[in-house]
């Protein structure tokens, strides 16, 4: 048995199909006895140029170890599956195990992303946060200026109470 490398270009809008027909190769090369590496799904990654008029596909590179006749049948139902833009079959001196350059390439992206989003929703956190301390404070202070208020209008009304037992004593 011989190793191969292949690189599958799917159409964007079948992504949810996606699964399921990784699933039928997969049965394919071990229903024959072949072994399978490495299953990397990429994800929907823009094309170099437009391909059947898409400028995005999503992409998907599997390692497998088979014989000849199964990856004939696997390249006829690439070529009768018209959810697969374009495919590549390489074979390879030996199995490749590692996560391909790109796999890591675009999970640091997604990474980056993510990263980026969470630090958005944090600052968003953190505004809402100031916010809430700004209205309490706002609060304390109303609080505090009514509370003086009250002190004053009492100050007031104790001082025209001693106002008026002084005159009542004269």
């Amino acid at each position: 048995m011989r190793h191969y490398e292949v690189v599958l270009l799917v159409r964007p809008d079948r992504s949810d199909q996606l699964t399921a027909m990784l699933k039928r190769y997969q049965d394919l090369v071990e229903k024959n006895n072949g072994n399978i590496h490495r299953l990397e799904d990429i994800g929907r990654l823009q094309l170099a140029y437009n391909i059947q008029d898409m400028h995005k596909a999503h992409y998907v590179l599997i390692n497998i170890e088979c014989d000849d006749q199964t990856l004939s049948e696997i390249e006829s139902s690439f070529k009768l599956n018209d959810s697969i833009i374009r495919h590549l079959i390489v074979r390879m001196n030996k199995a490749e195990t590692e996560p391909s350059v790109i796999f890591s390439e675009n999970n640091k992206e997604k990474k980056r992303t993510m990263d980026r989003d969470n630090k958005v929703i944090e600052r968003k956190n953190e505004s809402q946060l100031i916010e809430k301390v700004a209205e309490t404070k706002k609060d304390k202070e109303m609080e505090s200026k009514s509370e003086s208020d009250l002190d004053e209008t009492e100050i007031e009304e104790s001082e025209e109470q001693n106002k008026d037992a002084l005159g009542e004593k004269e």
